[in-house]
């Protein structure tokens, strides 16, 4: 712990051993959870709870979520057609991704399978209107079908507070003006974002075939000595190899938009198992 009572993410059993080599892109390190868990698995899948997973259907790494959860906890994924799902990505392109209509329709298709807790798996889509518009739309799911529901921006608000940092750096795939909107969103709610770097991609296909050292290297480049922790924005990246060895080199925990999806909705779900190797958020909070 830091003399300010915060996490120090540079020691505790979240932290690289000296000794442990970096892992590679192709060679994921397997998430670790408690003894206890694991041995009363029995190796059935979702015992503990399911996850509901909705998403614009132009997302291409679902494999990417499975990293981020303890034992006992399966996902279900389902996905929405939007007017613009063949446009380069803009402002304009992920505001009507934002519509209810076949947002809800979607969940929808998620009541009969019970899960514990549902999450809105597009950043871009619920920070795009701006302060609430998050809310409204997870407000919008719990209303229709009666299960908590939670989004990325809303979470990534959350996951700040916890961590209990005010200054943020903040790195997306998107073009500029997309990423300004977060930067945006982010000062809405108070933070101060001491700088924005973006990628520039127009597609989700570009996103999520990009590997993770991209966002690694993004991650370092935004940092700086006055931001207390990175943010790194979009369902549609792969962090899950990189989490520990970014906030080993930072020196400050990474907000990670697919890590910070399953820490929000595991909370909704009522599970409280830490998952190590995959950032301080899952392992201490």
């Amino acid at each position: 712990m830091t003399e300010d009572g915060r996490s120090d993410i540079r020691g505790g059993r979240h932290a690289y051993a000296p000794e442990t080599a970096a892992s590679s892109e192709l060679d994921l390190p397997e998430a670790q959870t408690t003894a206890p868990v694991r041995m009363s698995s029995g190796g059935v899948p979702g015992w503990r709870t399911r996850l509901g997973l909705l998403s614009p259907d132009d997302g291409i790494n679902d494999d990417e979520f499975w990293h981020y959860l303890p034992d006992g906890v399966s996902l279900i994924f389902t996905r929405y057609r939007a007017a613009t799902r063949f446009d380069p990505i803009s402002p304009n392109m992920v505001d009507r991704y934002a519509d209810l209509e076949p947002i809800l329709d979607a969940a929808e298709t998620l009541r009969i399978t019970r899960p514990g807790a549902i999450v809105f798996l597009c950043n871009s889509c619920s920070f795009v209107r701006g302060v609430g518009g998050d809310v409204k739309i997870s407000a919008a799911i719990r209303r229709a079908v009666d299960i908590p529901a939670t989004t990325i921006s809303t979470a990534q608000i959350q996951a700040l507070r916890t961590l209990g940092v005010q200054r943020v750096a903040v790195a997306g795939p998107y073009p500029s003006n997309v990423t300004q909107l977060l930067v945006d969103f982010l000062e809405g709610h108070g933070f101060e974002v001491t700088g924005s770097q973006s990628a520039g991609m127009e597609t989700e296909w570009q996103i999520g075939n990009s590997p993770p050292s991209v966002w690694y290297n993004l991650a370092r480049e935004v940092n700086s000595p006055r931001a207390e922790c990175v943010l790194l924005a979009c369902s549609g990246i792969r962090t899950a190899a990189i989490m520990e060895a970014l906030e080993t080199d930072l020196g400050k925990p990474v907000v990670s938009a697919p890590a910070v999806s399953i820490w929000a909705s595991l909370r909704l779900a009522g599970v409280k198992a830490p998952v190590f190797g995959r950032g301080v958020l899952l392992a201490e909070h």
